[in-house]
């Protein structure tokens, strides 16, 4: 028993680290300014933004979980064998941890399925082009779409001429109808800012992002999906084998065995 009680403390001990890994991941997606408030542009489009949501804090609160899992597990190997509760605790939380990360993967995956597809892409070119209503205005839609074309410099769904002759350049702009790029478009543009963007909102190359906001979605899925099902079903799997591991040790408490 002495040589499997090694090997479960070893198990948790990467435990501690797996569950900062999740940390780090699930936390940074979740302060992310351009994943959470750009998804909201997107969201009128059939997606459900909850799932994303769901998805990314369930990532933060097993990686927590994690960490005591890990000790609870290095706990239950070192103790005297003649107790095996922190055991069944923690065999009871990895199989919690190990159904978290699967239904992680599950909503992700179908999550970052669901964008790979003409009905969201032509649903962002319609809220762009007939709902957005400017860089100073306070409507949900709107400052979503400003948020997202700053964080993940884009322009629109396809590119800036989205705006030609939209909603903003027919009802908003008002100097001159050259002017049709919203200024959060614009390369240099900061909120607040009081320099003259004339430029670029007049469509000068060079002056205003050039990629469309739909494109810039799929890349921010294509980097970010990936490493949180990668990360959630090679965790899931090692806690298989702790769990094996730690059955295997609570049937020799109970047994009384020893292995040499």
């Amino acid at each position: 028993m002495e040589c499997m009680k090694f090997v479960m403390f070893g198990f948790n001990v990467v435990f501690w680290l797996a569950g900062a890994a999740m940390l780090g991941v699930g936390i940074w997606l979740a302060v992310d300014p351009g994943a959470f408030d750009a998804l909201g542009a997107v969201e009128s489009a059939g997606m459900d933004n909850d799932m994303w949501a769901i998805a990314v804090y369930t990532f933060i609160g097993i990686g927590a979980l994690v960490f005591l899992v890990g000790f609870l597990g290095c706990w239950g190997a070192c103790i005297s064998d003649d107790s095996s509760v922190p055991l069944w605790i923690y065999s009871i939380l990895v199989g919690i941890c190990i159904l978290g990360e699967i239904t992680v993967a599950i909503l992700i995956g179908v999550y970052w399925t669901s964008v790979d597809n003409g009905g969201v892409r032509e649903a962002m070119e319609y809220d762009c082009h007939n709902k957005y209503m400017g860089e100073d205005t306070t409507d949900a839609l709107s400052t979503s779409w400003n948020t997202m074309q700053q964080e993940w410099e884009c322009c629109g769904s396809n590119g800036a001429d989205d705006y030609q002759y939209s909603y903003y350049d027919n009802h908003t702009i008002t100097a001159t109808d050259d002017i049709y790029i919203p200024k959060t478009c614009c390369i240099n543009y900061k909120s607040g800012s009081t320099e003259d963007f004339t430029s670029c909102q007049n469509g000068t190359a060079g002056t205003y992002y050039e990629q469309g906001c739909y494109d810039a979605l799929v890349e921010f899925l294509d980097e970010s999906a990936p490493i949180i099902i990668g990360i959630a079903c090679g965790f899931a799997g090692l806690q298989i084998i702790g769990l094996i591991f730690a059955c295997c040790l609570i049937h020799k408490k109970s047994d009384g065995g020893k292995y040499v």
